[in-house]
Order: structure tokens, then C-alpha cells, then sequence
């Protein structure tokens, strides 16, 4: 069995500015979260001012304000280089909390973004 799972949260972003907030629960049979990769359709544009708030077991990830884009990259990026792996949380069931805020430069509304979370260590 693989060590290794990719746990998807979307998020539906309606219009423009707008602010969603999200929970997700992380996978009971893995012990920790080691990565986070976002993606956005149009992705260097809808970047722009674009930010997420993130809280994983209670635990601040993410502060208020921080911007998305440093979360993202481009096509030219290994998949598996594409995530940040400065993270190493608890899985096993946690709760993923956060806050979206849409930077208002999306071309097309509504889109949908993605949170990529990297578990690791099958229990």
C-alpha cells in the first residue's frame, strides 16, 4: 500500500472579492500532513491579491492575509516539487479549517480552486 495520499478540498469562488470559508477532515488512516499545493484556474492572474487563512488541528498554518500565490507555481515545476512541505501536522482525522479570499482578478467567474495536502506514513 502507498505511504503517500493527496487529499483534494475545493472551493467554489462565486464572485469576485468574495470570501469562503472551508473545513475538511484529513484522512483517519494516515498520521501527518507534510505538504499543501494550491491551484487556480488562470493561475497567474487569478493570484493576484488572492489569500488564504489556514488552521490545521487548531494549529495556525497560515495567517490571515497570507498570499496564495506563495502557495502555487508554475507548469514548468515537477509535480512533486510543486508542494510546500514546510508543514508537518497530524492527520488521523484532524479538522482542516481556513478562509479563502479571492483577489478579484480571476478572468471568469465562478471558478473553482484547489488545496492539495500531501499525507505521508499509513497507520
Amino acid at each position: 500500500m502507498s505511504e503517500i495520499k493527496y487529499q483534494l478540498v475545493k472551493i467554489k469562488v462565486e464572485e469576485s472579492g468574495s470570501i469562503i470559508k472551508f473545513t475538511a477532515d484529513t484522512d483517519k488512516k494516515f498520521k501527518s500532513i507534510k505538504g499543501v499545493f494550491a491551484s487556480l484556474p488562470d493561475t497567474e492572474i487569478a493570484l493576484l491579491g488572492t489569500t488564504l487563512e489556514l488552521r490545521i488541528a487548531d494549529n495556525e498554518i497560515f495567517p490571515e492575509e497570507f498570499e496564495i500565490k506563495m502557495l502555487s507555481c508554475g507548469q514548468n515545476v515537477a509535480p512533486n516539487d510543486r508542494f510546500y512541505t514546510q508543514i508537518d501536522e497530524e492527520a488521523q482525522g484532524s479538522r482542516i479549517e481556513g478562509r479563502y479570499t479571492d483577489g478579484g482578478n480571476a478572468r471568469i467567474y465562478p471558478y473553482v480552486a484547489k488545496l492539495y495536502f500531501l499525507h505521508n506514513q499509513r497507520i
